[in-house]
């Protein structure tokens, strides 16, 4: 089953990937960043029950971008989020791959925020039941 864990780590791996000379933040943004780097915000994780075992999940990531210098910093910034929306078009998760989806960004004091989505289904293990063990028959025969 993929984790939300499974999913921040894709886009981990393919952000370091693209962007080798940026560090990248997770989760929390500690004082003294180098920059130029990113910062992943997980945004509330949302689930919806679709039928018996099987559910959508939905995980939206606000991706900040923290520019080297600020002059030129929007060209330096449109310029990230061109690459941004093909190094986060698909991430790979455990033996397959997954579609980014609803991407969107903006610049907003300085800093780029890019938005993407990945919504896929999950399927909940089966509930395991105890077997009968033993089984005692007993029977009448009616008139006879």
């Amino acid at each position: 089953m993929v984790t939300i864990n499974n999913v921040l780590d894709g886009m981990i791996l393919n952000l370091s990937q693209a962007f080798p000379n940026a560090t990248i933040y997770e989760e929390e943004i500690k004082q003294g960043l180098v920059e130029p780097c990113f910062f992943v915000k997980l945004f509330p994780v949302a689930q919806d029950k679709e039928f018996g075992r099987r559910y959508k999940r939905y995980h939206t990531f606000d991706v900040h971008y923290f520019p080297l210098s600020q002059e030129d910093a929007n060209v330096e910034m449109h310029d990230v989020a061109e690459k941004l929306y093909d190094a986060l078009e698909w991430i790979s998760i455990g033996s397959g791959s997954h579609h980014g989806s609803k991407m969107t960004h903006e610049i907003i004091d300085g800093v780029l925020h890019f938005s993407v989505s990945y919504d896929f289904h999950v399927m909940r293990p089966k509930k395991e039941y105890p077997k009968m063990q033993t089984l005692t028959k007993e029977g009448f025969i009616k008139n006879g």
